[in-house]
């Protein structure tokens, strides 16, 4: 296990997971603390699932019974437990293994059967259900995500990160000196707060433009990589000079801005606001979405009933599947009379399976909020 494997997931690597099922796999969930003394919690709850999931498979496979064993060596690792963020994945077949960091606490869950178990976490990979919320000053940039409840920092390799990280020096020929001005109220000397700013030949003012203008083009090139193959909506928390400059020099689509410097909030302020502006985008992208499938509905290009949902999903037909608090469903689907079977006594998840189905077939998979609607799970065809 490197780290390249741990790497949120988008919906394209989920699909590409879903194409590697084979026979048995076995899917563990789990809450993981990002810090602190919480943090050797971690190494515990890892042991005691993936011992679950061995005590699943059984006889079934030896092959991933020996894969489970092989990652337990995980738990001695400090190091590893410590630089997590709020929740990990670890999907074991038959030929391989894939571990996903998560930016969002999933539902605990120890599976094994035919398929992985996508379904806690596919809304979240396809970017619905949750935004992006970059934090943004002229000194560092920090992206968020938030599901209109909660926030949670992003902590990788990409973010946060400062602009003096992303603007190097020039060459020697014009290489910027380096110096330190104080702010009003005093000099360096007195104890007044100073800022650190960049100059070449004369004042300096062009240098300093270009050095911020290359900064925040590179914070857009950061943030595009977060947000790739997903659909986010992005909101920019920054005074209007740095947000206005942000939106010049990014092709990131920019769904709400606020006009505020980041730096100058308490962390209960920052959250409070990005949580408020987030809540009132993904409230407006879930009525959007309901009267999508009302309309859907009547046009008989969409359905609230699962056996059919299933079908479709298999035939390459759902374009967008919607959960509410879902429950899960045990049953049987044949491809070959694409027939659906309940049966409460076991089976395979139907809605897991429709999820797989969906984003096999290139669909997204997004969460409608409970609090405004009572739809469990639900489907919008592509014609």
């Amino acid at each position: 296990m490197n780290a390249k494997d741990l790497a949120i997931p988008n919906r394209a690597e989920l699909a590409n997971l879903i194409g590697k099922e084979y026979r048995t796999c076995a899917s563990i969930l789990m809450n993981t603390y990002e810090s602190g003394r919480e943090t050797t919690q971690n190494s515990i709850r890892f042991k005691n699932l993936v011992n679950q999931a061995i005590e699943q498979v059984g006889s079934r496979s030896e092959r991933v019974t020996t894969r489970l064993n092989d990652l337990l060596h995980l738990t001695n690792d400090s190091t590893f437990w410590q630089n997590q963020s709020h929740g990990l994945a670890l999907f074991v077949g038959e030929e391989f293994d894939q571990l996903f960091k998560l930016d969002h606490a999933p539902k605990e869950v120890v599976y094994v059967g035919e398929h992985f178990y996508t379904l806690p976490i596919a809304a979240a990979s396809c970017g619905t259900g949750s935004t992006r919320v970059l934090a943004l000053s002229w000194e560092r940039a920090r992206l968020f995500s938030s599901d209109g409840h909660e926030a949670f920092e992003h902590t990788d390799h990409r973010f946060p990160v400062a602009m003096d990280e992303l603007v190097t020096a020039r060459d020697a020929e014009s290489q910027l000196q380096y110096s330190t001005h104080s702010t009003q109220g005093g000099s360096t000397n007195s104890g007044a707060s100073s800022t650190a700013m960049y100059h070449g030949h004369g004042d300096g003012e062009d240098d300093i433009a270009a050095d911020r203008d290359m900064y925040l083009t590179r914070v857009g090139r950061m943030v595009a990589d977060e947000m790739y193959n997903t659909s986010h909506p992005l909101v920019v928390i920054a005074t209007e000079k740095v947000a206005g400059h942000f939106a010049a020099t990014t092709e990131v689509q920019i769904d709400s801005i606020i006009h505020a410097s980041p730096d100058g909030l308490s962390d209960q302020d920052l959250h409070k606001r990005m949580i408020e502006t987030s809540h009132s985008l993904l409230k407006r992208s879930a009525a959007d979405l309901t009267e999508q499938l009302g309309t859907a509905i009547a046009k008989e290009s969409g359905s609230t009933e699962l056996s059919d949902i299933v079908v479709q999903a298999a035939d390459g037909r759902v374009e967008t599947l919607l959960l509410g608090e879902w429950q899960p469903q045990q049953g049987s689907f044949d491809r070959d009379s694409r027939q659906v079977q309940m049966n409460e006594n076991g089976g395979t998840d139907l809605v897991n399976l429709a999820v797989r189905e969906t984003l096999k077939a290139g669909g997204t998979v997004t969460q409608i909020a409970t609090d405004d609607s009572d739809i469990s799970v639900a489907a919008i065809y592509r014609f």
